[in-house]
């Protein structure tokens, strides 16, 4: 799922000219004389993690951002679960935490 997700947050991420990445190789694509390089394989999401996927995408549209994207904190998560009533279990808030940092990890790179 990490990999789905760092692949999914790369194609986000905004590239210098304020637009994300991922469009820059959509129009690209078009032109007839793009020439693909060799790429691995795109990742996919395991089915059997897909609700946990949906959970943090559900939680990230709640983030607070003030100058600068901020992490997810324990009292926007326990307020999602409230609402929702959903209780994670530690491996379920561990995948959410690394799907988090590595949300946070795409909108602080320097590369932009």
């Amino acid at each position: 799922m990490l990999l789905y997700a760092d692949h999914l947050f790369d194609r986000a991420s905004v590239a210098g000219d304020g637009n994300a990445k991922g469009d820059h190789l959509d129009t690209a694509r078009q032109n007839p004389l793009y020439r693909a390089p060799e790429a691995p394989a795109v990742p996919q999401l395991p089915p059997e993690l897909a609700y946990i996927w949906t959970w943090f995408t559900q939680l990230n549209q709640k983030r607070q951002c003030g100058m600068a994207v901020n992490s997810l904190t324990s009292a926007e998560i326990l307020a999602w679960q409230a609402r929702h009533g959903v209780r994670f279990d530690p491996f379920e808030e561990g995948v959410i935490d690394r799907l988090d940092a590595l949300f946070i990890y795409h909108q602080n790179k320097k590369d932009k």
